[in-house]
């Protein structure tokens, strides 16, 4: 994996932390370094007294698991869209359209 862009970092930020407690407690600290602290991987390599090859490969694995992660489940995907349904309810006035709405908010999940 090449430098992880901004896009693609915000995207693995949200699958870190819908699915970090599906990583081993080695990578996830490595990836709260990373992504959380927003350390390097030379700082983490010096931190963790391994190589920066090292920090690079096993963030990289990381990300490959986290996506599979959420191409199994969808978590990330399925929360982003109830909370985009749910913006659109909290706009409502109607109490017949709001009462229905979640009714079937409530069917999806």
């Amino acid at each position: 994996m090449a430098k992880i862009e901004l896009k693609d970092f915000v995207n693995y930020g949200k699958l870190f932390e819908e699915y970090a407690s599906l990583l081993s407690a080695e990578r996830r600290q490595i990836m709260h370094l990373y992504f959380d602290l927003n350390m390097t991987l030379a700082e983490i390599s010096k931190e963790k007294n391994i190589s920066r090859q090292a920090v690079k490969d096993m963030i990289t694995k990381s990300c490959e698991k986290l996506d599979y992660y959420e191409n199994s489940l969808k978590n990330v995907q399925k929360k982003e869209k109830i909370t985009k349904k749910l913006e659109k309810i909290k706009n409502l006035n109607d109490l017949n359209e709001i009462k229905s709405k979640v009714e079937s908010l409530i069917g999806e999940i």
